[in-house]
């Protein structure tokens, strides 16, 4: 991957910047390979999309149908006196906050 400088318009390589990984900003400070002047290198990522099946499940103490379900060992914390290990959003809110 190239950039161009916006001082001589040398195509610099960027190989580098990816191989220590994008800072939280996405601005890099950057010198040129031929003029040596700093410039400012903004890394833009485009969206990728892709689809899948809404998975719906019934809460095993209300018996409402969901699509976002707590499983008992993807959710912490799980409410420990519980006996079902998939409950809605709803009952995990009331039963964790249970004696």
């Amino acid at each position: 991957m190239n950039v161009e400088c916006p001082y001589c318009n040398y195509e610099n390589d960027l190989t580098d910047i990816f191989d220590n990984g994008v800072p939280g900003d996405n601005k890099i400070d950057w010198e040129c390979q031929k003029c040596d002047k700093e410039f400012e290198i903004y890394v833009e990522f485009e969206p990728t999309f892709s689809a899948s099946e809404i998975v719906y499940e019934k809460c095993e103490i209300c018996e409402t149908v969901v699509r976002d379900i707590c499983k008992k060992g993807s959710i912490y914390p799980y409410p420990k006196n519980t006996p079902a290990t998939q409950i809605c959003r709803k009952c995990w809110q009331k039963e964790i906050l249970k004696p």
